[in-house]
C-alpha cells in the first residue's frame, strides 16, 4: 500500500510539474535566465541554505530519544515541499508528506508534532516579519493599528491560544532549542530578502534596496498563504509582483520578471523534491524485493532440510 502511495504521489507529482512548466511557458523561462545569467546560481545557493535553515529547525523541536539529521530532513522538506507548490491545497498533503518520508527513522506521529511545532515557530516569525516591514513602509496609523490586532486581538482568540499551546510548552521545557529555532526561522527570513535583493540586483533595476526587497519578499509571503489552493500561484504572483513594482516606483515588468526568476527557483527545488520522491520509492521497492528474496530463500533452504532428514 505505502508503495502504491509513493509511486503515485512521483507520477502525479511529475504530470503536474510538467504541467507547471508549460503553463509558465519555455520561452518565458529562457528570458528569465537570460535576464540575471549567472546570478540564478548565487540565488539558487541562497534558496539552498534557506531550506537547509527550515530542516535545521525542523530537527531541533524533535525532543526525547528520537533525532534526525538535517541531511535526511532536507530531503524530506524537499519532497514535501515539492507535492505542496505542484498539487492544489498542496499544504495538506505537502506537510503529512514530509513527516511519512523519514517514517523509518521515527514513528510518523513524532516527526508530524515536532513540524507541526516547527510551522508554530515560523507562524510568529512571519507575524514579526510582517510588523517590521509595517513601520518601515506603511503609515504610523496602520503599523499601530496592526500592532493591536496582533498584540491583543489574535492572542485571545481560542483557537489561536490552542495552536500556540505546544509553542508555549516547548519555550518552557527547551528555552536553548527554543532560542535555536527562533534563529533559525530569523535566517530563513533574512536569506529570503537577500535572495529577492539579489534577483533585483541582477534584472539591472536602479530601484534594487534592501527595502524594496523586503516589500517583495513580504508580499510573496502574503500571495504564498493566501493562494496555497493554486498550483504555483500561476498569475497570482505576476500580478503581485508587478502592483508592488508600480508602488515602489519600479517597471511592474521587472515585477513580473523577478517573479518568474522565482518560479523556476521553485521549479528547481520542486524537481529535487520529486527526485527524493522517486529514489525513496525505489529504496523500498528494492528493500522489499531483497526481503522477499531472502524469505524464499530461507524456506528453500529450510524445504532441503526437511527432505534430508526425512530421507531414509
Amino acid at each position: 500500500m505505502k508503495r502504491a502511495i509513493a509511486v503515485g504521489s512521483s507520477a502525479l507529482g511529475v504530470a503536474a510539474f510538467a504541467y507547471a512548466l508549460a503553463v509558465i511557458g519555455l520561452t518565458n523561462v529562457q528570458q528569465a535566465v537570460a535576464r540575471v545569467g549567472w546570478g540564478f546560481a548565487v540565488i539558487l545557493l541562497i534558496s539552498g541554505l534557506r531550506e537547509a535553515a527550515k530542516a535545521a529547525a525542523w530537527t531541533q523541536t524533535l525532543t526525547g530519544t528520537d533525532r534526525l539529521s538535517v541531511f535526511h530532513a532536507f530531503r524530506a522538506r524537499m519532497a514535501g515541499e515539492a507535492l505542496s507548490a505542484l498539487l492544489p491545497m498542496g499544504f495538506l498533503v505537502g506537510e503529512p508528506a514530509k513527516a511519512r518520508y523519514v517514517d523509518d527513522r521515527m514513528p510518523f506521529a513524532t516527526a508530524f508534532s515536532a513540524l507541526m511545532l516547527e510551522y508554530a515557530f515560523y507562524g510568529v516569525s512571519l507575524a514579526v516579519l510582517a510588523g517590521v516591514a509595517l513601520v518601515v513602509v506603511a503609515p504610523l496609523r496602520i503599523t499601530l493599528a496592526a500592532i493591536v490586532v496582533g498584540a491583543v486581538v489574535l492572542p485571545a482568540l481560542k483557537p489561536v491560544r490552542r495552536a500556540m499551546e505546544p509553542l508555549r510548552r516547548f519555550v518552557v521545557q527547551e528555552p536553548m532549542r527554543a532560542s535555536t529555532v527562533a534563529a533559525l526561522q530569523a535566517t530563513y527570513h533574512a536569506l529570503a530578502i537577500a535572495e529577492t535583493y539579489i534577483a533585483l540586483h541582477f534584472l539591472n533595476v536602479a530601484g534594487a534596496t534592501w527595502t524594496a526587497a523586503a516589500a517583495f519578499e513580504l508580499l510573496n509571503r502574503g500571495v504564498t498563504i493566501a493562494f496555497k489552493m493554486v498550483p504555483m500561484r500561476v498569475g497570482v504572483d505576476e500580478a503581485s509582483a508587478a502592483l508592488m513594482a508600480t508602488h515602489l516606483a519600479i517597471n511592474p515588468a521587472t515585477g513580473v520578471m523577478l517573479a518568474l526568476v522565482r518560479k523556476l527557483r521553485v521549479l528547481f527545488w520542486t524537481a529535487v523534491g520529486l527526485l527524493a520522491i522517486a529514489l525513496r520509492a525505489f529504496r523500498r521497492w528494492a528493500s522489499t524485493r531483497s526481503s522477499r528474496a531472502d524469505r524464499s530463500e530461507e524456506i528453500a533452504q529450510n524445504t532441503r532440510f526437511l527432505t534430508a532428514r526425512s530421507l531414509p
